[in-house]
C-alpha cells in the first residue's frame, strides 16, 4: 500500500509539471500572435553619455541616429518599424512582447514628415504620432574666408532649413537666399571669427579643415588680423630661391578679388615667401590662413609652409588639384626641440615644394594671421 500511494504521489506531480510546462509553452506560442499596440515611446539611455545612463523618460519626438524603447502589446513578432516612411534596422534580440528597441535611421526625414511612426507584424500595423527633430546644421565650405562689408559669400553645408541667424563671430549677417544645402549672405561690418548658422535644429560652426588629410580638422575663421597679401603684397616684399619664379598679380586662377599669385617652381625643393616690412607681433594671434590653387600633377603632393625658418619653424601641407583648397594651421605647431614655443612675431611666410616634383606649378591667394 505504501509503494502505491507513493507512486500515486510522484504521477500526480509529473502530471502538474507537464500541465506548467503545456501553460508556458502556449503562453511563449501566444505571444506576439496578434495585431500590435503602442502605447508609449521612451528613452533608453541619456543622450551623449558615454556611461549608457538610463532615463525612462516619455518622448513624442526623436533625433536620428539615438535609440529608443518603443511599449505595448503583441510586439514581439514585428517585422517592420518606419519613422516617417523610412525604415529601421530591426534586431530581434532586443524584442519582447511589451517592447522593442531600436534607432531612428540617420536617413529619415524631417522635412515634410508624417509625425508617424508606424509598426507591423503579420496580424496587422498601428501607428503612433512621433515626429523626427531636425538635425544641427552643418557647414562644410565657404565660397571665400575673408571679405569686405557688402560681399556676398556662400555657405554650402547640410540641414539649414528654416535658417534663423547667420553670425560672424559674435556679427549678425544677412541671408540673402536660403535652400537646405547653401546660404547666400552679406559679410557684415566687423566680420571675424567663426560663422555660426541657426535653425529650429540647433547651431552648427564651421567649416573644419585638415591640412594635411591627418591631423584632426581645424576650425576656420573668417577673415584676418593681419594680411600678407590680398590683391597684392600689403606693405611687405617677397623674395624666392632655388627655382622659384612668381608672378604676385597673375588674374589667372583668383580665390578672392582679382589677382593672386601664380608660383612656379622650376627646381625641386624650391622655395617663395611674402614677408611684411614691419614684424608681426604674434601673442594675440592663433592661425596661419592661406589658400592654394593646386594644377595638374600636385595632388597629394607636399609643401613646406615656414615662418621666418624653413629649418625650425615649419609645418607640411598637402595640396589638392584643380581646386582651391583652404589652410589654416595653429601658430604653436610651427615649433621643434631647438626652437620651442609659439613664435612671438612674423615677418615672412613661406612656401617650399618638398615632393621633389618640379616644374609644378600652384596659385596662392589670401595668406595671413588670424
Amino acid at each position: 500500500m505504501k509503494t502505491l500511494y507513493k507512486n500515486t504521489i510522484a504521477l500526480y506531480l509529473i502530471g502538474i509539471c507537464c500541465m506548467l510546462i503545456f501553460a508556458t509553452s502556449c503562453k511563449k506560442d501566444k505571444e506576439g500572435q496578434g495585431a500590435p499596440s503602442i502605447t508609449r515611446i521612451r528613452t533608453l539611455v541619456r543622450p551623449g553619455d558615454s556611461n549608457l545612463t538610463p532615463l525612462d523618460s516619455t518622448v513624442t519626438s526623436g533625433d536620428v541616429g539615438v535609440t529608443y524603447v518603443i511599449e505595448g502589446a503583441n510586439l514581439k513578432s514585428t517585422n517592420k518599424v518606419d519613422f516617417n516612411g523610412t525604415s529601421a534596422d530591426l534586431n530581434t534580440a532586443l524584442f519582447s512582447d511589451n517592447s522593442i528597441v531600436v534607432t531612428i535611421p540617420t536617413t529619415a526625414t524631417w522635412i515634410n514628415q508624417t509625425g508617424k511612426l508606424t509598426l507591423s507584424n503579420s496580424f496587422g500595423t498601428t501607428s503612433f504620432n512621433f515626429s523626427i527633430k531636425q538635425p544641427a546644421p552643418a557647414i562644410s565650405d565657404l565660397s571665400q574666408f575673408a571679405g569686405n562689408p557688402g560681399d556676398v559669400i556662400t555657405i554650402t553645408g547640410l540641414r539649414f532649413d528654416q535658417v534663423s541667424s547667420v553670425k560672424f563671430g559674435t556679427t549678425e549677417a544677412k541671408v540673402i537666399s536660403s535652400t537646405s544645402t547653401e546660404l547666400k549672405v552679406t559679410v557684415p561690418t566687423g566680420a571675424l571669427g567663426a560663422i555660426s548658422v541657426t535653425t529650429p535644429g540647433g547651431t552648427g560652426t564651421g567649416p573644419y579643415v585638415s591640412y594635411d588629410g591627418v591631423v584632426v580638422p581645424i576650425l576656420l575663421p573668417f577673415g584676418f588680423s593681419h594680411l600678407f597679401y590680398d590683391d597684392g603684397i600689403t606693405a611687405g616684399y617677397d623674395f624666392n630661391f632655388g627655382g622659384a619664379n612668381a608672378d604676385i598679380n597673375s588674374t589667372e586662377m583668383v580665390k578672392r578679388g582679382t589677382h593672386s599669385i601664380k608660383l612656379t617652381y622650376t627646381g625641386n625643393y624650391a622655395g617663395y615667401a611674402v614677408g611684411s616690412n614691419n614684424a608681426v607681433d604674434l601673442s594675440d594671434k592663433t592661425y596661419v590662413k592661406f589658400s592654394i590653387y593646386g594644377t595638374a600633377g600636385t595632388e597629394g603632393k607636399v609643401v613646406k609652409v615656414a615662418l621666418d625658418d624653413f629649418d625650425n619653424r615649419n609645418v607640411s601641407v598637402v595640396l589638392h588639384a584643380g581646386k582651391w583648397t583652404n589652410y589654416v594651421v595653429p601658430l604653436d605647431r610651427f615649433q621643434n626641440a631647438s626652437h620651442p614655443g609659439k613664435p612671438a612675431s612674423l615677418s615672412w611666410i613661406g612656401f617650399q615644394e618638398l615632393s621633389g616634383n618640379a616644374p609644378e606649378t600652384i596659385y596662392l591667394d589670401d595668406i595671413g594671421v588670424y
